[in-house]
């Protein structure tokens, strides 16, 4: 079946959540504005800070409704609907211009449905209440998991948007690097590389963590720290490219590195190298991700790797698969699957060392998005 003004893309992407909603017994779908929206519309928000919480209050909330029997349909505020009509790929879009008119354009959507309507975690709860006060009939469930497991294998077209993005992060580490001088602080530098990925093409930044010195042992925001002969200098860069994220981390020195920071990233770098080895269609992600910690065990740091290998990539920065020890270690990688392969090595009040790349899994092995170098660099 194709959808009326839909493309062939999103019809295969509608297919295949309608095929995962019935074996999950979902009736319909409540799809609010996010990455699944972005996914399963073409609609994407680029609003700064808090602006982004407008649009998912209740008297302003953009909604996809999916039964499982019908076309999609968009619920939108009058106030949007040219934009929306403008972006999206969905035909049927309902606008309305108050409470009441939105709450019988729901009924008369979801009136009908007896069963399971599937809405998503970042739903705010005040929403979700609303929602089932105005549809007291249905059973309402979260679709979540669902929806992230129809995201995960990525087509050629995301994975070249991943490519993209890999390659503006990377732009954003040598920038910084070129910035990096004693006495700068980490927001000066952090300044310099968002506007870097900006100025080569970023849709949007994710979050461009700039440390040095003790701090790069943690994972904190950039501050007035500034940097200091000898630090631990360390980037991790996150951006988009049409929605699609790279995820890079880079350790970097401040003149000559001492013997301990060489050989903690020599233990990195080892494991790194064994985890990305490990990845292949077939294979489960806790083998990659007990790959490296074997490394780092036998290296005698494992107290100090302080959380899995890494996680997925894709509309969001981390999605499934999480190669962590405490989710998805039983998930079977497949071919077009993308995940960060991110070993760390914290030593408190000390310094801390993370080498990031993206990978994608391809039949019989995988390939780097990313082509950044992983040598300590020392400026």
């Amino acid at each position: 079946m194709r959808w009326k003004g839909v493309s062939a893309m999103l019809t295969d992407r509608l297919r295949k959540v309608k095929s995962l909603m019935e074996e999950g017994g979902y009736e319909s779908l409540f799809i609010s504005p996010g990455p699944n929206q972005r996914y399963l519309t073409g609609l994407h928000y680029d609003y700064p800070g808090d602006a982004w919480d407008t649009i998912i209050t209740w008297d302003m909330i953009t909604a996809e409704i999916i039964p499982l029997d019908g076309d999609p349909v968009l619920v939108v505020p009058r106030i949007c609907e040219n934009w929306v009509r403008e972006t999206s790929e969905i035909d049927d879009i309902r606008c309305y211009s108050g409470a009441e008119n939105r709450k019988a354009i729901l009924k008369d959507l979801l009136g009908n449905v007896r069963g399971t309507l599937g809405t998503e975690d970042h739903l705010p709860f005040k929403i979700y209440e609303q929602l089932a006060a105005a549809l007291p009939q249905i059973k309402i469930k979260n679709a979540s998991d669902m929806l992230s497991h129809a995201r995960l294998v990525k087509s050629e077209e995301e994975i070249e948007s991943m490519r993209k993005a890999a390659g503006i992060v990377e732009k954003g580490v040598k920038v910084g690097r070129e910035f990096i001088r004693e006495s700068i602080t980490e927001k000066e530098i952090s300044i310099e590389v968002e506007r870097a990925m900006r100025r080569h093409g970023a849709e949007s930044i994710s979050y461009c963590v700039v440390q040095t010195g003790a701090k790069t042992a943690s994972w904190d925001p950039p501050s007035e720290n500034r940097v200091k002969k000898g630090d631990l200098f360390l980037m991790d860069l996150s951006a988009t490219y049409n929605g699609y994220h790279a995820d890079i981390t880079r350790p970097t020195v401040v003149g000559a590195p001492s013997e301990k920071q060489k050989k903690v990233h020599g233990v990195v770098l080892d494991a790194q190298l064994k985890a990305i080895d490990a990845v292949r269609d077939g294979v489960k992600a806790g083998v990659v991700n007990d790959a490296a910690r074997r490394v780092i065990d036998e290296r005698g740091y494992g107290k100090y790797f302080p959380f899995g290998i890494g996680h997925g990539l894709g509309l969001e920065a981390h999605e499934m698969p999480h190669l962590t020890e405490y989710r998805d270690m039983e998930m079977v990688l497949q071919p077009g699957m993308v995940m960060t392969i991110e070993p760390t090595i914290n030593l408190p009040g000390e310094f801390g060392i993370r080498i990031e790349d993206d990978i994608l899994v391809t039949v019989g092995g995988r390939e780097s998005l990313t082509t950044l170098g992983k040598e300590l660099v020392q400026i």
